[in-house]
C-alpha cells in the first residue's frame, strides 16, 4: 500500500513520466501552517509542477509568497463555493487576498465554482486576466448546484471562458 504523501507523489510522477505527461501544476487544498507550506513545496518538486494552487488565508499568505518565489513556483489562489461561506467565492475576494502579494501569487479561477456562487466566469476571467495562474475548466448545473455536469450541459459558457482567457494569450487551463 501507498502511503499518502511523497511517496504517493513519486508513483504518480512515474507514471506521468512513463505516459509523456508533464504535471504543470496541482491542488494542494488549504495551506494553514509552515508545514503544510513544506509538503506543497516538496509535492510540487516531486511532481515538477511549476505551479500549486489552493486556498489560504493572511497571515500564511505572505509565507507562501516569500516561499515559493524563493523556490522559483507560483500560486493561485483557488476559489470555492459551497452553501456555506467560503473565504474566496469572488473575484472581489481572490483580488483581496492578492492585494499586497508579488506576482508570484495569483488567481486559479475554478469557473464552474464561479458560476455555483451565482456570478459570472467570463467577467471574472476578464478582471483576473493579470494574475491568471490556472483556468480550471468545469460546467455546473446552475446557481447553487454542488454538483459538476457535463461541458455545454449546464450554465458554464465553456467557449466563451476560452475565448476570453485566450484573448490575453493566457494557456494555462486544467480540466475536471
Amino acid at each position: 500500500m501507498i502511503k499518502a504523501g511523497s511517496d504517493m507523489c513519486q508513483v504518480a510522477r512515474g507514471k506521468f513520466d512513463q505516459a509523456g505527461i508533464r504535471c504543470v501544476s496541482y491542488y494542494t487544498a488549504t495551506i494553514k501552517n509552515d508545514r503544510d507550506l513544506d509538503l506543497a513545496v516538496e509535492f510540487a518538486k516531486i511532481l515538477g509542477a511549476r505551479n500549486v494552487s489552493g486556498d489560504a488565508t493572511d497571515p500564511i499568505l505572505g509565507r507562501i509568497d516569500r516561499r515559493f518565489t524563493a523556490e522559483g513556483l507560483t500560486f493561485g489562489i483557488h476559489n470555492h463555493w459551497f452553501p456555506q461561506k467560503f473565504a474566496y467565492e469572488s473575484v472581489d475576494d481572490v483580488l483581496h487576498g492578492l492585494a499586497g502579494l508579488s506576482e508570484t501569487v495569483g488567481a486559479t479561477l475554478d469557473v464552474g465554482q464561479m458560476a455555483a456562487c451565482g456570478r459570472d466566469p467570463v467577467k471574472a476571467v476578464r478582471r483576473l486576466a493579470p494574475r491568471l495562474k490556472v483556468v480550471h475548466l468545469k460546467d455546473v448545473a446552475g446557481a447553487g448546484a454542488e454538483h459538476n455536469v457535463l461541458y455545454g450541459s449546464g450554465i458554464v459558457p465553456i467557449p466563451d471562458v476560452i475565448a476570453r482567457a485566450s484573448e490575453n494569450r493566457f494557456q494555462g487551463f486544467s480540466c475536471h
